[in-house]
């Protein structure tokens, strides 16, 4: 169980590494606008859900995807909804050019956040096919013993790590943030939005490209 657990965490801590998904570019956000606890309830929230694909990636329930098939474009057009107004409503922030760093917003609506983060990474199920990917990847190592007490210190695991990485993330935004001009973070987060507008825009062409 312990090598399980072990191993769950460094699957998703280096798993989050990359700056690409948008829960990466939300964390990312709001380390820069110096909403850090935010950003952690955020990251816990994704965590947790996706801990529960690492957990049914490890059972093998990949085939549910199969059976249920409305699952897959049901998600991709709410994520495609949700993403979009994300992304709008960081793009259209005004910029600041006033060369002041502004004031951190309060941490409130930190509840929000962490249901932010668990809705966005739960909409994803294209997560079972990347922690599917991960679980052949251990078995292929046998170091792992599949078994039914297995399943939860992996997710665990998985869990523990993809918030530790984020918690690196916003650890080192919110120390070497100052040495960045206020209209520099502007257009940082300005371009953020920008591309989860993308994001959103790719998930309603798979939406629709599943019905043609």
């Amino acid at each position: 169980m312990l090598i399980a657990a072990l191993t769950g965490f460094i699957f998703g801590f280096v798993g989050s590494m990359p700056v690409a998904g948008p829960i990466a570019i939300l964390v990312l956000g709001r380390g820069l606008s110096d909403r850090v606890r935010s950003g952690r309830y955020l990251a816990l929230g994704a965590a947790l859900a996706e801990s529960v694909y690492a957990y049914l990636a490890f059972w093998g329930f990949s085939a549910l995807l199969v059976r249920y098939t409305w699952v897959v474009p049901a998600s991709r057009a709410a994520a495609a909804v949700l993403l979009s107004a994300l992304g709008l409503h960081l793009a259209r922030k005004p910029r600041n050019t006033s060369g002041a760093v502004p004031p951190p917003d309060p941490n409130v609506g930190n509840k929000r956040s962490f249901l932010l983060g668990f809705t966005i990474t739960a909409l994803n199920p294209t997560l079972i096919a990347t922690w599917t990917a991960a679980v052949t990847l251990l078995f292929s190592l046998d170091i792992v013993h599949f078994d039914k007490g297995s399943a939860l210190p992996f997710s665990i695991g998985a869990s523990t790590g993809i918030a530790s990485w984020f918690s690196t993330l916003l650890f080192l935004l919110a120390r070497f943030r100052n040495h960045v001009s206020a209209g520099r973070l502007s257009t940082v987060l300005r371009s953020m939005g920008v591309l989860l507008v993308l994001l959103g825009v790719s998930f309603a062409l798979r939406f629709v490209l599943y019905f043609t």
